[in-house]
C-alpha cells in the first residue's frame, strides 16, 4: 500500500498583501456605498421637515392670517377696541373658523411668536384681549410648535400712504409697529419674515380679509386724533361684547 505525501500549501507574503488589498478596496466601497446612502437620507428627511414646515406657515398664513377680521371689543375704560396687536415680534389678531370645523364658534383668536427657537401658535376659541394678556393668568390656549429652529419672526404692516409720502409709487408703506390710535382699521397685509438658525431668510406676505384698495368691508376711516374712543371701521360690523366674559 502506498503512501502519498500530503502537500502542505502556504500564502506568500504577496498573496496576503493582495488579498488585504482586495478586501480594503471592497471594505472602502461598502463604506462609501453606505455612507452616500445616510448622507442622501438625511439630506431627504432634513428637505422632507423643511417642507413640512414651510407647509406648515402657509397653512397659518393662508387659513388664518389671510382671514383676519376686525373683530372689536369694549375694554375697561369704555373704548372699542379692535382684539388686534401687531408688534414688531408678536401678531396678535382674531381670524374667521372655517365652517365646516366641527369645534363650537365662528370665531378663533390667535397669537403669532417666537420661544426657545420654535415659531408658536396658540388658540383660543374665547376672546383673549391683547391689552389684558399679561394680568389674566387664567387664560388658556391650545398650543401648537409651527416650525423649529427658528432665530427670529419680524412682522411689518402695511397701510395706504398719502401721495406725497409714496416714495415708490407702491401707495402702500410697510410698518414695523401697528399703533391702534393711529389707525382706525386693520393693515391692509401682514408680511412675516423668518430668520432660521442656520442664517436663511424667507417671507411670507398675505392680505388681509375684505381689503380692497382703500377699504376694509367697505369703510376705511380716518383716524381723529383729537378722540380718546378707538373710530369704527365698520358699518354694522363684528364687535364683541363686555370685558366680564371668558
Amino acid at each position: 500500500m502506498s503512501r502519498q505525501n500530503k502537500r502542505i500549501y502556504h500564502f506568500t507574503l504577496v498573496e496576503l498583501v493582495v488579498s488585504m488589498g482586495i478586501m480594503m478596496a471592497v471594505t472602502g466601497i461598502i463604506a462609501m456605498a453606505s455612507w452616500t446612502f445616510y448622507e442622501g437620507h438625511g439630506r431627504a428627511a432634513r428637505a422632507t421637515a423643511k417642507l413640512k414646515e414651510n407647509m406648515a406657515i402657509d397653512k397659518i398664513m393662508d387659513t388664518h392670517v389671510r382671514n383676519m377680521i376686525p373683530f372689536q371689543w369694549v375694554d375697561e375704560n369704555n373704548n372699542t377696541r379692535f382684539v388686534f396687536s401687531g408688534e414688531a415680534n408678536r401678531l396678535h389678531f382674531t381670524t374667521l373658523r372655517r365652517a365646516y370645523d366641527r369645534r363650537p364658534g365662528a370665531l378663533l383668536f390667535i397669537r403669532l411668536f417666537v420661544d426657545e427657537g420654535k415659531l408658536v401658535a396658540e388658540y383660543s376659541q374665547f376672546p383673549r384681549l391683547p391689552w389684558k394678556l399679561e394680568e389674566d393668568e387664567n387664560m388658556t390656549y391650545e398650543r401648537e410648535v409651527i416650525a423649529e429652529k427658528v432665530a427670529s419672526v419680524t412682522f411689518t404692516y402695511a397701510e395706504k400712504v398719502d401721495e406725497e409720502k409714496d416714495e415708490d409709487g407702491s401707495g402702500i408703506e410697510w410698518l414695523e409697529y401697528w399703533a391702534e390710535e393711529e389707525h382706525a382699521a386693520l393693515p391692509l397685509a401682514v408680511r412675516m419674515k423668518v430668520v432660521w438658525e442656520d442664517g436663511t431668510v424667507e417671507y411670507w406676505l398675505r392680505r388681509v380679509a375684505g381689503i380692497a384698495k382703500d377699504s376694509t368691508f367697505g369703510v376705511r376711516k380716518v383716524h381723529d386724533e383729537n378722540t380718546t374712543r378707538f373710530s369704527n371701521a365698520l358699518e354694522g360690523g363684528a364687535t364683541g361684547g363686555g370685558e366680564n366674559q371668558q
